[in-house]
């Protein structure tokens, strides 16, 4: 097992912060299934686990979360897909097209 594996599964220990509500536990557990099965591209792509699952100094959403505690995992018209430079999107699926939210990991400000 990876090191980045190990850290992914060591993450149930964030759900005991307070700050985490059962919106965001559900958000969680859809998360960590897809960043189990998207594991090597998130690594590639410079994704750390410490940033996939940062928990803000304020209540969500009002501070620095990771992507692994949006809210839109639990929409069921939303599907994440990794994007072509390693950012992660959220495609929702409207009647007049789809709308797309990206997490993108910048590492500076020159990116």
């Amino acid at each position: 097992m990876s090191a980045f594996e190990q850290e992914l599964e060591a993450t149930g220990e964030l759900l005991k912060n307070v700050k985490v509500t059962k919106e965001l536990a559900r958000a969680y557990a859809r998360s960590l299934a897809w960043f189990r099965e998207k594991r090597a591209e998130l690594e590639a792509a410079g994704w750390r686990v410490d940033e996939l699952y940062r928990i803000g100094t304020l209540a969500f959403p009002y501070s620095e979360w990771g992507p692994g505690w949006m809210t839109l995992w639990n929409n069921d018209k939303c599907s994440p897909r990794l994007g072509r430079r390693g950012e992660i999107e959220f495609v929702l699926h409207e009647a007049g097209g789809e709308v797309v939210q990206s997490c993108r990991l910048d590492k500076s400000f020159l990116s």
